[in-house]
């Protein structure tokens, strides 16, 4: 699904865009194959390359289920993440959320809390959902800060749910209402 973009997109410091195919930059691609910066996305257990990731892309945008936002950080003047929200279930009024923020340069910086902030916005006020949802490893600590400076709360932890570096890892599942 593709939106387009509203004012509310930005708070002045970030702005969410809609990523396209056309979009994706070898930045992009690069965040993906990065160890430090995978570590906590499914990604990594396969190899990306540009194809990959513009089909990944394609895919969302087709789908009437998701879309994919790149956050562009204004200070920096580029793209530094990307934040997805999906699959929405119309029924239940329900999102999950998932977000990268891939550029080093902007991480401890707010950005992921922001872009959070305003995807909640999106999801109220242009989407009509009620709740939001997300999971982020036990150790991803920056995640889990910044969804709930959002205003997530954790609603429980699947024990030994993932494997990280090959040991089981908590996954901490946060939520919303909006």
């Amino acid at each position: 699904m593709q939106l387009d973009p509203t004012p509310r997109w930005t708070d002045g410091r970030i702005r969410l865009f809609p990523l396209t195919p056309e979009g994706v930059s070898d930045a992009y691609v690069a965040w993906l194959a990065d160890p430090e910066i995978n570590r906590f996305l499914e990604s990594r257990f396969s190899e990306q390359d540009r194809a990959s990731v513009e089909a990944f892309v394609a895919g969302v945008n087709a789908s009437p289920k998701d879309v994919v936002f790149g956050i562009h950080d204004v200070e920096l003047d580029r793209h530094v993440g990307n934040i997805k929200l999906g699959p929405i279930d119309r029924n239940h009024g329900t999102g999950e959320i998932g977000i990268m923020i891939g550029d080093r340069a902007a991480w401890g910086r707010g950005v992921g809390t922001a872009a959070i902030a305003i995807l909640v916005e999106i999801a109220r006020e242009e989407l009509g959902l009620r709740k939001l949802t997300a999971g982020c490893y036990a150790s991803n600590v920056g995640s889990q800060r910044a969804f709930e400076k959002s205003g997530f709360a954790v609603e429980g932890v699947r024990p030994a749910q993932c494997l990280s570096d090959g040991h089981p890892e908590d996954l901490t599942l946060l939520g919303r209402l909006v």
